[in-house]
């Protein structure tokens, strides 16, 4: 078990720790920025052709551009920022999507792709999702079939998340699909996003807009390739750094890899 992704009193100290050691993550590639941004807006494709096709090229340039065995300094990247044209038809506030920090952190998992598809599948996700006070997971679609017997799964995410910045509760969209890459090998892609923003605690800050896709792919050795890249605008008061916001960003990502892996540890099958 990674004890330091536990306790708040610990998680909360490398929290601040990081902010003031830590870079931002270096520019992304226009392949790789090109990329996520297709995985996102072709999710919800009948046809998973061209999400499978960006899987593909992110596979790529993560071989090229990141050391998976590294620490979260040297596996993330910082995409390009998001258009009205790349959101469209995603339910969202009236917000400029340019407006939304990116931040995409990629790692190795040594557990297998159907073992991350039981993590989904948590109603209650606090102790796996980072900083969350509560996080009930609220399914639409799937909860009985994903991903054996069937391609999708869709929920409804009710939560209040507290960091040393603020706390905010707000509801989120998340949606999984199963399917597979062109050489055959299994993949799972999720989306995430939010149809309203939500006020934080005292008037401290404000989340504007959300939107992330995730990927998960099986690796030759039985372990899983994971790539999160998240889009997100947050107003703080007071104004805080863009720069110690995405590496507070990257802690938070890192934190969800290693909470996920130690689940799965922890809940055998």
């Amino acid at each position: 078990m990674r004890v330091s992704r536990g306790g708040p009193t610990v998680v909360r100290a490398a929290f601040l720790l990081l902010l003031v050691a830590c870079e931002p993550p270096p520019a992304a590639s226009e392949p790789f920025s090109d990329a996520a941004v297709a995985a996102l807006a072709t999710f919800d494709d009948e046809d998973p052709a061209e999400l499978a096709r960006a899987f593909e090229q992110l596979e790529e340039e993560v071989a090229a551009e990141l050391d998976l065995t590294a620490d979260v300094s040297k596996r993330s990247l910082t995409p390009a920022r998001l258009t009205e044209a790349d959101v469209e038809g995603i339910p969202r506030p009236d917000r400029d999507p340019a407006l939304a920090l990116p931040v995409a952190l990629a790692g190795l998992s040594e557990w297998p792709l159907h073992d991350h598809d039981r993590v989904a599948l948590v109603p209650d996700q606090v102790g796996i999702e980072p900083f969350s006070e509560s996080y009930t997971r609220t399914f639409l679609e799937g909860e009985g079939c994903f991903s054996a017997d069937c391609d999708w799964l869709r929920s409804e995410n009710d939560i209040v998340k507290s960091n040393p910045a603020m706390t905010v509760p707000f509801v989120l969209f998340k949606d999984w699909r199963s399917f597979e890459l062109s050489d055959g090998r299994g993949a799972r892609a999720s989306r995430g996003w939010m149809e309203e923003g939500a006020d934080g605690n005292d008037d401290k800050g404000r989340i504007e807009q959300s939107f992330a896709i995730e990927l998960w792919t099986e690796q030759e050795d039985g372990s899983t390739l994971r790539l999160l890249v998240l889009w997100a605008e947050t107003t703080f008061n007071p104004e805080q750094d863009e720069d110690l916001v995405a590496v507070s960003t990257r802690l938070g990502m890192d934190l969800l890899f290693g909470n996920h892996d130690d689940w799965i540890a922890e809940n055998p099958e």
